[in-house]
């Protein structure tokens, strides 16, 4: 019973990475650019830099970037700050599935050893993510102070 649920469980978290990964731009985890008009974008990043006009449409800015090839040195925080959003929900993905693995356990291990091993997932999940959030904090600290 406990087999199959570990594979039922696996099987939906391949499902939801290779959904997610559908839903970002061309199956990748890049930015995608929309239906923006990128050279009118790029030209206003270019004579002006990081706006609050453009600010909002980081993102998009990006995609662009991509779409057109035109990639400056100066973007580059802003893909690491990208990347660090993306990996952050990928985490948070895996610890809900192993909290919920964890509470699964938990209730039906009744009084053997299948009650600690439940605990353990869970205190491990929350402590990934907490570890996680933590790393994120700390990049978006460390892009604001360069890019601000």
């Amino acid at each position: 019973m406990l087999k199959k649920i570990k594979i039922l469980l696996v099987t939906l978290f391949v499902g939801v990475l290779f959904a997610q990964g559908l839903v970002q731009a061309q199956g990748t985890i890049l930015p995608d650019a929309g239906k923006e008009n990128c050279d009118e974008l790029l030209k206003a990043y270019a004579s002006g830099g990081y706006t609050d006009e453009i600010a909002p449409k980081r993102d998009v800015l990006l995609g662009c970037a991509i779409k057109t090839g035109r990639i400056s040195l100066s973007m580059v925080p802003y893909f690491i700050q990208y990347i660090s959003n993306y990996l952050l929900g990928m985490v948070g993905l895996v610890s809900l599935l192993f909290t919920v693995l964890g509470g699964f356990l938990y209730i039906a291990g009744g009084l053997n050893e299948q009650k600690d091993k439940g605990k353990k997932y869970i205190t491990n999940a929350l402590t990934g993510m907490g570890i996680a959030f933590l790393a994120w904090t700390i990049v978006n600290v460390i892009m604001a102070a360069l890019t601000g």
